[in-house]
């Protein structure tokens, strides 16, 4: 049975040396994360900018529309409908009473209601959601928005209404990423880890897979589970051989630190 080598640790390592790698890595991954955020953020943009142009050209057709047909077609003429006599003394009846004994005693006299208003209740309306009428699109910058801003609490929850609310949507693969990386930046890794293995899961084929499978090895490494740390990212390696050379060395980076054999 071949053996498993083992990384060679001659040299002591340096603990300030460790920190430094680790605070590098952390900026690194902070101006990555800023800057796909600011391309997404340009790409949306764009699109509303597209929608509302689309939106503009249909009112202004049918605002035409109507015009023409205002002056083509002719008002009809409304005929006046002749007034009923007033119906005699109706018999009083008593209506009711509701279920609860709060609208008190409701009556008909001479075709009117009377009667008093006891109290009356009503079951308060439900309070809006913060994205009720948004598009998905409009969903999803609320919460990158959030996300851009480091409201992490509060672009936790945009993003699981998203996802939510719009399972097959064209970015819900975007979502479930940041959904994840909004509980990874507060330590967060238990959730983290089942937020970015069901991000990978949600489409293996995508372009957010390759990060999804990094995070979670990272999320995996934090909790101390390091051979599944080490196996999650050697099926980056192996998968994803063309995957981002920035991603990549970031991957190596992790295998090292977690101290994962070589395969």
């Amino acid at each position: 049975m071949a053996t498993i080598p083992v990384l060679a640790q001659d040299e002591p390592y340096s603990s300030n040396s460790a920190t430094n790698n680790e605070t590098r890595l952390m900026n690194q991954e902070e101006q990555i994360r800023n800057l796909n955020g600011r391309i997404e953020q340009i790409e949306f943009s764009m699109r509303r900018i597209e929608q509302t142009l689309q939106r503009m050209q249909s009112d202004s057709d049918a605002r035409l529309t109507k015009l023409e047909s205002a002056q083509t077609v002719a008002a009809p003429v409304v005929q006046p409908v002749p007034q009923q006599q007033p119906a005699a003394t109706q018999p009083t009846a008593t209506a009711p009473v509701d279920a609860n004994g709060t609208l008190g005693a409701i009556k008909m006299q001479d075709g009117r209601v009377t009667g008093a208003v006891n109290k009356p209740q009503s079951t308060p309306l439900p309070v809006a959601p913060p994205d009720y009428g948004l598009t998905p699109e409009e969903q999803y910058e609320r919460a990158f928005n959030f996300l851009r801003q480091a409201s992490y609490p509060e672009a936790e929850q945009a993003f699981k209404s998203f996802i939510d609310k719009n399972p097959k949507d064209k970015l819900i693969d975007n979502a479930k990423y940041w959904y994840g990386e909004t509980l990874y930046v507060r330590a967060r890794f238990d959730e983290a880890a089942v937020a970015f293995a069901d991000a990978y899961q949600q489409n293996p084929q995508g372009a957010k897979a390759p990060d999804s499978l990094l995070k979670l090895g990272m999320s995996l490494g934090a909790l101390n589970k390091i051979s599944d740390a080490c196996v999650t990212l050697h099926e980056l390696k192996t998968k994803y051989p063309n995957a981002a050379p920035t991603l990549k060395s970031r991957a190596e980076d992790e295998r090292a630190k977690l101290k994962c054999p070589a395969h």
